[in-house]
């Protein structure tokens, strides 16, 4: 999914903006945003082992579409 800011999508602006950046601190963004990444799995997984067991397949299902959802970005 793209989402547009006038001509210009939102990752090509970012990208426009990364280039500009000098290669320290392209580490800093790529290791915040593999934080990123790493973090919203590991909340994932603690919920996800936290309810193991006490939800009927139906409701685990519903849960991970919801958990599913939570990870998207909505602009």
């Amino acid at each position: 999914m793209r989402c547009k800011v006038g001509e210009v999508s939102v990752i090509e602006s970012i990208l426009k903006d990364l280039q500009t950046l000098p290669a320290p601190k392209l580490v800093e963004v790529a290791r915040y945003v593999h934080g990123l990444s790493e973090t919203a799995q590991k909340e994932r997984l603690s919920l996800l082992r936290q309810t193991h067991g006490a939800l009927s397949e139906e409701d685990g299902d519903v849960f991970e579409q919801a958990l599913t959802g939570a990870r998207r970005v909505e602009l």
